[in-house]
């Protein structure tokens, strides 16, 4: 199944609607940030993951909470127009206008990610663009786009803003801030920000020591190839079953039989 594909599920006292299994985009959202912050990609408090409501102009989206925290019922859908539709247990995060922005613009975009991570951080303050310095970083060969934080826009021209500069690529390389993912499923978006986490830690590592990128066409190869064997795919699976050793609180929000 899907994971932009919802069962039907009663709610609860909150009105949040209950977890019945691990297709539930609550739980795979909270899956996503616990995956992500086990590979550093953690914001602190900040960042958010949200995922497109199929059929609905309406989105899932995280509180202010560290990426390990969270379970199913902390995540809240909000309408485009940013109005609380359901009430997670924690209210849901504020400065995600752009998430709403996006996904009006944007209808193949159905997850949007936001993270802080320390790699992708300490490159965009190089002013240097993300590069192929290792070969996973094919992945994302001409999809990274770079952006400047303007403190004097209102948040309602920095989503337009956003979505302009994103154009139809894949990320943003956010100035000493962090990086903007979207994509087609939560899934290949969590592994792409990971993947550009890992790959901006080589270039800064190649960088210091004048290392060079890989050629073009070479670059391209590897991208065929990845995608060709659903390189993506193959690490959210593995990722995933990492997640079943290393965190039983979220398993034990599933409903048992």
């Amino acid at each position: 199944m899907s994971l932009t594909e919802s069962e039907k599920a009663p709610t609860t006292a909150t009105g949040v609607t209950a977890v019945v299994s691990e297709s539930d985009p609550r739980f795979q959202i909270a899956a996503a940030r616990r995956i992500l912050h086990r590979e550093g990609l953690d914001s602190q408090v900040g960042g958010h993951v949200s995922v497109r409501v199929p059929g609905e102009q309406a989105f899932l989206v995280t509180p202010f909470q560290y990426f390990d925290e969270t379970l199913p019922e902390h995540v809240s859908k909000v309408g485009f127009d940013l109005k609380v539709i359901e009430q997670g247990t924690l209210p849901a995060s504020p400065g995600i206008n752009f998430h709403a922005s996006i996904y009006l613009a944007r209808p193949d975009v159905n997850c949007v990610i936001h993270t802080h991570a320390k790699n992708m951080s300490v490159l965009s303050t190089t002013g240097e663009p993300f590069g192929m310095y290792y070969d996973y970083a094919s992945l994302l060969l001409d999809e990274v786009v770079p952006w400047t934080d303007d403190p004097n826009l209102v948040p309602s021209e920095e989503g337009d803003l956003m979505v302009a500069q994103l154009g139809g690529k894949k990320a943003l390389l956010m100035g000493h801030h962090g990086s903007l993912h979207v994509g087609d499923t939560l899934e290949r978006v969590t592994m792409e920000a990971l993947i550009m986490e890992m790959c901006a830690g080589y270039q800064l590592a190649a960088m210091a020591v004048n290392g060079k990128q890989l050629d073009r066409r070479i670059a391209e190869s590897y991208r065929g190839a990845y995608l060709k064997n659903e390189f993506r795919e193959q690490m959210w699976i593995a990722n995933y079953r990492r997640l079943l050793r290393s965190d039983p609180d979220l398993f034990a929000t599933l409903k048992q039989d």
